[in-house]
C-alpha cells in the first residue's frame, strides 16, 4: 500500500495479466500495446459516466463468432466516497 492510499498490485498478478494481454493480442493478431490502448480507452470512456474499477477491467477476443467482450467492475458506493 502506497502512502497515498492506493493498493499496489502483486508481481504476480501484474505478470500474469500481461501474459493473458500477450496471448490475447496473438489470437486476433494486433500487438500487445495496441489491446492495451483498447483496453485504457475503454476504461476512460466507460469513467466519464460510472465509477469504473480499473484494476480488474478486463477484455476477451473469441474467434467462434468473432466477439470481443469486456467486463468492466464498477466500483462500490464505499470506494468513490458517495
Amino acid at each position: 500500500m502506497s502512502i497515498f492510499g492506493k493498493k499496489r498490485k502483486a508481481s504476480g498478478t501484474i505478470a500474469k495479466d500481461r501474459l493473458k494481454l500477450l496471448l490475447i493480442s496473438d489470437r486476433v493478431s494486433c500487438s500487445p500495446q495496441t489491446m492495451q490502448m483498447l483496453k485504457n480507452d475503454m476504461i476512460k470512456a466507460a469513467g466519464k459516466y460510472i465509477p469504473v474499477d480499473a484494476g480488474k477491467v478486463t477484455i476477451c477476443f473469441h474467434q467462434s463468432p468473432p466477439v470481443l467482450t469486456a467486463d468492466i467492475p464498477l466500483k462500490s458506493r464505499k470506494d468513490t466516497g458517495s
